[in-house]
């Protein structure tokens, strides 16, 4: 068996409710025409690691570039399937139909596609699509929910989701930092898996907790 068909085992086993939430949410705001963010973000369902309950170090790195007002696209790395020799890639493409107004949040939509690439032993595509509303609170703080979802349509059709809710804080014109928690998988049953996730929610899925850092070349949101 190769080295991606066992990742791809482990995906739709114990790791699928890391595809589904990888990182953090990858487009909250639209950004201007010509703008362009870097994010990197940090965690996980919270497991039973190595005797201390700690959310799983998943990283991933993503650059965003704003194609006009209303959309953008995105590219991405994950770095934790890098220490096992695999190549994990994403792209997509963000839309963000709706802005703030009064009590209406501002809505985005997000839809890409993530690989798992080894030299020599193949690939595999995860299908990505993720829905996000949010309210921009001054000048300084961002707060959101929504939910996330990746797809794996090869063999058996699987599907897994994650809820989220953030919170994005300004640092300064155009550094911020950003907390993330989400209920990954809340459809399947928390155990058994190949991985002891310790906060279930009535027995489904698994909470955990991402913390991200964003560039934005262009400054803060309007």
């Amino acid at each position: 068996m190769t080295r991606v068909s066992i990742l791809l085992l482990a995906l739709t086993g114990g790791l699928a409710v890391l595809a589904a939430g990888c990182g953090t949410v990858s487009s909250v705001r639209a950004l201007r025409k010509g703008q362009s963010a870097l994010g990197v973000g940090l965690g996980g369902p919270v497991a039973h690691v190595a005797g201390m309950d700690i959310p799983l170090p998943y990283t991933v790195a993503r650059y965003r570039y704003g194609v006009n007002d209303k959309s953008s696209i995105y590219a991405g790395g994950h770095l934790m399937v890098a220490a096992l020799g695999v190549a994990g890639l994403e792209a997509g493409w963000a839309w963000h139909p709706l802005t703030q107004k009064k009590y209406r949040p501002a809505v985005s939509a997000s839809a890409g596609l993530a690989a798992l690439v080894k030299s020599g032993d193949g690939h595999a595509l995860f299908p990505q699509l993720d829905v996000t509303g949010s309210y921009l609170l001054g000048d300084r703080s961002l707060t959101y929910f929504g939910i996330q979802s990746m797809y794996q349509l090869a063999d058996k059709p699987y599907a897994v989701f994650a809820p989220f809710v953030g919170e994005e804080v300004r640092l300064g014109s155009r550094v911020s930092l950003c907390a993330e928690a989400k209920w990954y998988a809340p459809t399947e049953k928390a155990s058994p898996r190949s991985v002891d996730y310790r906060i279930p929610i009535a027995g489904q899925g698994a909470v955990g907790f991402v913390l991200g850092v964003n560039y934005q070349f262009g400054g803060w949101y309007e």
